[in-house]
């Protein structure tokens, strides 16, 4: 599996993977063209994208759709709620024939692999995550996350790879300029998970195959890819555990990351 996150934040978030020439994206909260330039930089061509999997209805995650299905022949994979909830003048552009509906915890199969929607506690209708199987290998694909249950931990725990949030550093937060009442909904259990929260549940999570760990959805205003990465450096040296087992990269709004294989 060769994956890229193309964007990554709340101006837009949108990431590539591919196995045995069969390419998806994972949300499509950039234009169209941004999508294309930024893929073709890395020598990918936005045409041989088969499907698209859309985690919620928030604009910056679907602000591409409608462009992108127009000027592709890809499938778009939606929960029916998400849909529903979709801004009208995305979802009246989308050709119905080209979506199909999904449901979380039932699996997805896709030529080559399959790809596992699960429920994530999140101000929308119906967002969801998503593991990506292939080759007796996992990703977990998880954004705008308020907290990870219990009761999730089976099911993600020990991935090859994480591309898992980590929106935002608590003093940063609570010292920025925003609305109370927008700082207390990012907090949230509904909102976003903050870099300590992140690090926590990354700490539980990780196990002997992993193998690679990349942090999405960092605010501009109220985080760095210093205070991520320090923040989990120091989550896990407290955990007994040394973060340059697992190459931990952390995503950025302009520029897309590196192009990543497990």
């Amino acid at each position: 599996m060769k994956f890229v996150v193309i964007a990554s934040g709340s101006k837009g978030n949108c990431t590539y993977y591919e196995h045995n020439g069969v390419s998806i994206l994972i949300d499509a909260g950039i234009s169209f063209r941004q999508i294309q330039n930024r893929l073709l930089s890395k020598q990918i061509d936005v045409m041989t994208i088969d499907h698209v999997f859309i985690t919620h209805e928030h604009t910056d995650h679907v602000a591409g759709l409608d462009i992108f299905m127009k000027k592709t022949n890809a499938t778009c994979h939606i929960t029916t709620e998400t849909y529903d909830s979709l801004y009208f003048k995305v979802k009246d552009n989308v050709d119905q024939s080209r979506i199909r509906f999904i449901t979380p915890f039932e699996e997805v199969d896709i030529s080559g692999f399959s790809v596992l929607p699960f429920s994530v506690s999140h101000d929308a209708s119906d967002a969801v995550g998503y593991i990506l199987h292939f080759d007796q290998k996992r990703i977990v694909h998880a954004t705008d996350i308020g907290y990870l249950p219990a009761k999730d931990f089976e099911l993600l725990e020990n991935a090859d790879g994480y591309v898992f949030e980590s929106n935002y550093d608590v003093t940063l937060l609570f010292t920025s300029n925003r609305p109370f009442y927008l700082k207390q909904r990012i907090d949230s259990v509904k909102g976003h998970m903050s870099n300590t929260d992140s690090a926590y549940n990354m700490s539980k999570l990780v196990g002997n195959k992993t193998k690679k760990i990349v942090l999405i959805h960092p605010s501009r205003e109220c985080n760095t890819p210093k205070k991520a990465l320090d923040t989990y450096i120091e989550v896990f040296n407290d955990y007994g555990l040394d973060i340059n087992e697992y190459n931990v990269s952390v995503a950025t709004q302009d520029v897309p990351t590196d192009i990543f294989e497990l």
